[in-house]
């Protein structure tokens, strides 16, 4: 299967298979006056907030450009949400792929998208939190991953709100999505179980998330928030 430019374009890996997600769960009022950042500074302000190597020294990382493909599903994504267009972005950058391997793997990225404004940021988050939302980010999750599937293949997808996992920002939001993949063998289908955390704020300009995928248990809790955290602080730190 998730994460995104924005909180709509989350990516999410099941095996091989790249997804965008979208969350936005919580809008809060907006906290003190940010720096404004300008379309020339936009990009440099997007790759230094996201996610780096130091954030995860166990994982590997592994190049993450923002593909077509990607671009694509965030569109119909946002049509759906009747969100704010994604080219009206000044940037957008995703943070390396972090991986581990094992019986219980770990996925994990992030997005930055700067907007010209905090009220566009606040209009996109609150597009995602009207009754559209979540049938809008289960519909088109479900859909990348049926494309997939072998043939007799099954999928199941139920996601739920988690409390907050980052405090301090202008606006945040937090899912899980359970995925069960039942994987035809023979006469009978043997479950796989996948999920998929996507958690992001708003800061300023700056709408900030991360995608946590992980197989086998649900994804650690104190990781995001220290996740959540160190976003967090490079946003203030680039954003004032």
């Amino acid at each position: 299967m998730s994460g995104s430019a924005r909180g709509r374009r989350r990516r999410a890996r099941v095996g091989t298979v790249v997804l965008v997600a979208v969350l936005a769960v919580g809008v809060a009022a907006a906290r003190g006056t940010h720096r404004t950042v300008t379309r020339a500074a936009a990009h440099a302000v997007a790759v230094a907030i996201n996610l780096r190597p130091s954030d995860l020294p166990t994982l590997a990382a592994q190049a993450n450009p923002i593909t077509a493909a990607q671009r694509r599903f965030s569109a119909q994504l946002t049509a759906c949400l009747g969100g704010v267009p994604d080219n009206e972005a000044y940037a957008d950058a995703q943070s390396p792929t972090f991986t581990s391997s094992g019986s219980s793997s770990l996925t994990i990225s992030s997005t930055t998208e700067i907007l010209p404004s905090a009220a566009l940021v606040a209009k996109d988050l609150a597009a995602v939190r009207s009754a559209k939302g979540i049938p809008c980010l289960q519909r088109q999750l479900g859909t990348q991953l049926k494309a997939s599937l072998a043939k007799g293949d099954t999928l199941s997808i139920h996601g739920v709100l988690l409390p907050a996992i980052v405090t301090g920002s202008d606006g945040t939001f937090a899912l899980r999505f359970n995925v069960v993949v039942g994987v035809k063998q023979g006469g009978s289908s043997v479950p796989v179980r996948v999920y998929y955390d996507t958690v992001g704020f708003a800061y300023g300009q700056a709408e900030v998330g991360f995608d946590v995928l992980s197989t086998a248990t649900t994804p650690s809790i104190s990781l995001e928030r220290r996740l959540g955290a160190s976003l967090l602080a490079r946003a203030r730190a680039a954003i004032g």
